[in-house]
């Protein structure tokens, strides 16, 4: 098979391999679709404290079951009487958890302490073929009615930890939301709390196209944040109350005493992009955070349950975020996929494996 080979920061290259071996319990893939994650770009770029090398990268990833090892008996999609079959088209959670510890137990086995990550610890999406191991098939498989868009059902996985995050803060109907950073994980964070009925949502974003997909695509107020104050488009956009609920949406942002200010009393922040080495301590307004009762939350990845409610929201149209794929591209041109969102110029990149 092919395969994208990360052997090192910089070093990724179309690669020929040996199919992957059927593991046991497990199953064989066909890919369909791989998403590139903006991690995927720093994993290429500079490494990452979960990367594994050599790694065949992608965790974003919709594929088609092609064989099952049945020697342990049938398999079910979780929480349900549907069996597993050959056939299958599915989008797959990347974690690979053990099933057994008391996160797992309690539904939040991203949280699992020996997780493995298909495209980080273990073979991922940017490939022709992709082994799942049995752990997978009990949890991990979800699946897709015909005829949807496999690129489209890759968006999973980030719909998947939009949706943690906006759990982790509890977004209720009615609330405002403000989102830093307006690229495809701002705009997925921005269909989903309108989805949940958020009275109001205004992105911060300052590249123009992106401004202007968001306007045309979603119905949050767009401002850039070189050209206006936050606090004054907030203040105005709330009667000076605040906003309920902040969601960083960008690593280069970081999350402050002047950002919490922004804040309505009670209200909630999200740290959900994984801010840089040098904002690891950042300065913190004890007495505003116990006056004004705030809360700070952070959200890493995505659970089981998570992606499959993404799952079903994307193929229902629940959430419409097919115009946020800028750019397909096959598995031997996957070098313009990861450029292309290296490149920001438009949303979201999907190799299409078929």
């Amino acid at each position: 098979m092919l395969a994208a080979v990360l052997r090192g920061p910089g070093k990724m290259q179309i690669e020929e391999l040996p199919d992957p071996a059927l593991p046991k319990g497990g199953a064989l893939l066909k890919m369909e679709a791989c998403a590139v994650c903006g991690t995927d770009i720093k994993m290429h770029q500079q490494g990452h404290r979960d990367l594994t090398y050599p790694c065949i990268p992608g965790h974003e990833l919709v594929g088609r079951i092609v064989q099952l090892d049945g020697s342990n008996g049938d398999y079910y999609y979780h929480d349900s009487n549907r069996p597993i079959r050959e056939g299958d088209l599915v989008a797959v959670w990347p974690g690979i958890a053990c099933g057994r510890c008391p996160s797992c137990r309690r539904g939040s086995d991203h949280r699992c302490p020996d997780i493995r990550i298909m495209g980080f610890s273990f073979p991922g999406g940017f490939a022709e073929m992709c082994a799942l191991p049995a752990e997978s098939l009990s949890r991990g498989l979800n699946p897709l009615p015909e005829g949807v868009d496999p690129a489209l059902a890759a968006l999973s996985e980030p719909l998947g930890c939009c949706i943690n995050g906006q759990d982790q803060v509890r977004l209720k109907e009615g609330e405002s939301v403000l989102i830093l950073g307006g690229g495809p994980i701002g705009a997925l964070h921005a269909l989903l709390a309108e989805s949940r009925g958020a009275a109001k949502v205004i992105i911060a974003e300052k590249l123009p196209g992106r401004i202007s997909s968001l306007k045309r695509n979603t119905r949050a107020t767009l401002f850039n944040p070189d050209e206006e104050a936050p606090s004054g488009v907030i203040a105005a956009e709330t009667g000076g109350l605040g906003v309920d609920v902040i969601f960083s949406a960008a690593p280069q942002v970081d999350l402050d005493c002047s950002l919490l200010r922004l804040l309505s009393p009670g209200g909630r922040a999200c740290i959900f992009s994984g801010p840089g080495a040098d904002n690891a301590d950042p300065p913190m307004d004890l007495r505003l955070i116990h006056y004004h009762e705030l809360s700070i939350c952070g959200a890493y990845g995505c659970s089981s349950r998570h992606i499959r409610r993404a799952a079903e929201h994307l193929t229902s149209g629940r959430i419409r975020a097919g115009w946020l794929i800028t750019k397909r591209a096959s598995l031997a041109k996957i070098g313009e996929a990861f450029a292309h969102s290296t490149a920001r110029g438009g949303m979201k990149s999907v190799v299409c494996v078929r």
